[in-house]
């Protein structure tokens, strides 16, 4: 056998075995499962978050800065969690909703 004939031969055996796990990796063939919060919920969520600081926390690459700003910003968002105006943005993003599929005639979801 020659240097080619052989390093072909490694390189198909190598690529052979990597493809299983290559297969397996892709995310979008697995099953799509139903979330336990509405569209309003996420939102409001994602609304207290950002306000929170979490999200401009998780944004930044100073680790310094991030472990004290980190557990300010976690306990602020627990605080804004707990609070009313949790329930009121939730109330708010789904009357939205529900008035947009009213008057636009199509299903939000």
């Amino acid at each position: 056998m020659t240097a080619k004939t052989l390093i072909a031969t490694a390189l198909i055996a190598l690529s052979a075995d990597a493809v299983p796990a290559f297969a397996q990796s892709y995310s979008h063939l697995d099953p799509i499962t139903q979330s336990q919060k509405s569209r309003a919920e996420v939102l409001a969520d994602l609304e207290i978050y950002r306000e929170s600081g979490l999200a401009a926390v998780d944004r930044t690459e100073d680790s310094s800065l991030e472990l004290n700003q980190r557990a300010k910003a976690e306990a602020r968002y627990a605080e804004l969690k707990a609070s009313p105006k949790y329930a009121a943005l939730v109330q708010r993003f789904a009357a939205k909703e529900a008035k947009g599929s009213t008057t636009e005639g199509v299903s939000a979801r």
